[in-house]
């Protein structure tokens, strides 16, 4: 791992490489340290052209003399991305109150492979998976709507029996103390 430096600031490593695929994100460690005498801010960018394609974490930060920072660089190149690509990530220096107007700063090169060859073999197979689903939920709909219309059917053939009984004669009602409605509705409810 090659480092390099300016005043009041080094980095490891010295350069990037990223072989990336569309779609998924590959990250790396950038390590700035301070090598100056005095507290420093810092901050950490890359070409204007691929800010889209770049989280870094942290970005901004002030280190003490000797005190380093770990940064994260992660590229999730876009769709569209296939090839090789060369750009730079920046690492600016400065006094706390300048902001960042005076400093020092070190350019890293950094190497992008992009590949994007798997990306028609996933969207093969997220086609298929949602062919996959609506077949599954069309035939879960049709199934519920068949049940309901089984529940209503039922429903129907008991009120049919609740309306009958209602022109029984009271007092037969009575005597049989609905024993015999309870049976009927019993044996509608089964069929």
């Amino acid at each position: 791992m090659t480092n390099t430096s300016a005043v009041g600031v080094g980095v490891s490593p010295a350069n990037m490489t990223f072989d990336a695929h569309v779609g998924i994100t590959d990250s790396q460690s950038l390590f700035v340290i301070n090598d100056g005498q005095s507290v420093s801010d810092y901050r950490v960018y890359v070409d204007d052209q691929y800010v889209d394609w770049f989280t870094i974490s942290p970005n901004n930060f002030t280190l003490h003399p000797e005190e380093h920072k770990e940064v994260i660089i992660s590229l999730k190149a876009p769709i569209s991305a296939n090839g090789n690509y060369d750009m730079k990530a920046y690492v600016i220096a400065s006094a706390p109150s300048s902001n960042f107007e005076v400093g020092s700063g070190i350019k890293i090169p950094i190497k992008m492979n992009v590949s994007n060859k798997g990306l028609f073999f996933a969207s093969g197979a997220i086609v298929i998976l949602v062919i996959g689903m609506i077949a599954t939920g069309t035939t879960w709909k049709k199934n519920r709507r068949q049940t309901r219309m089984n529940v209503n059917a039922v429903d129907i053939r008991i009120a049919d029996v609740a309306v009958e009984s209602s022109v029984v004669d009271e007092d037969e009602y009575q005597a049989d103390s609905g024993s015999d409605l309870e049976g009927k509705i019993d044996s509608i409810a089964n069929t």
